[in-house]
């Protein structure tokens, strides 16, 4: 059986969480997803869900991106356009802007141009064969988790986070919030990466067990959906 990983990325890299054969929840930071890759080598088959574009598409805005904003209707700006591999070739933010105006007719954000690094990070390691790894959004998890309704207050403020805290601790046994803050700083690791990435987990998780849903089913190129 796969061995499951949850990945958001984080201030200090790639904030990870996995359970162990005791059914709890374990967490890394790894600054790379090579060195993650390492970590896990003893592993025979790695299923990665994370919270960033895995398979770009060479048009914009991709089929994927325009779904999930349809379910996540008033959350849909946590939805963050995916650039082309064309734009992701770029060495600075005007150069890849100038691609998009090119092709799209308006710039890109420069909130997308910070994922950049990261975005090329996922390119390093989504061929390797021993893995398979799923773009996730943990806002469409978070809708799944909650029968189907987006949840509206910002994980920021104390009721957005009790809520999706709540529900992760119905999915997750062993989840224990504050054992898991107090292994971090929050300079490196937020309140909100930790409660993304048990969110994404959970979905992999469905992966594994067919019970995830996929954005769009029938993709333009293969693995070029996000899951929930």
């Amino acid at each position: 059986m796969a061995f499951i990983i949850g990945i958001d990325g984080c201030k200090s890299g790639w904030f990870s969480v996995w359970e162990n054969q005791s059914g709890n929840v374990e967490s890394s930071i790894f600054k790379n997803l090579n060195e993650l890759k390492n970590f896990f080598t003893h592993k025979n088959h790695l299923i990665i869900g994370i919270d960033m574009p895995v398979v770009l598409s060479d048009i914009i805005p991709r089929q994927a991106d325009q779904l999930a904003r349809k379910l996540l209707s008033k959350k849909a700006s946590s939805v963050f356009t995916a650039p082309t591999p064309e734009m992701l070739e770029q060495p600075n933010y005007e150069k890849a802007s100038l691609v998009s105006k090119k092709l799209f007719g308006k710039s890109m954000s420069l909130q997308s141009w910070y994922l950049f690094p990261k975005i090329k990070d996922v390119q390093t390691i989504m061929h390797h064969e021993n893995m398979n790894i799923y773009e996730i959004h943990p806002e469409l998890s978070f809708r799944a988790m909650n029968n189907e309704k987006v949840i509206l207050e910002s994980k920021k403020t104390y009721e957005g986070f009790s809520i999706r805290n709540s529900l992760l601790a119905i999915h997750f046994k062993h989840f224990n919030f504050e054992e898991i803050r107090k292994q971090y700083a929050k300079k490196d690791v937020m309140d909100n990466d930790i409660l993304d990435a048990l969110a994404v987990l959970w979905s992999a998780k469905r992966i594994q067990s067919n019970k995830a849903s996929f954005l769009p089913q029938a993709p333009e190129k293969p693995n070029m959906q996000i899951v929930y």
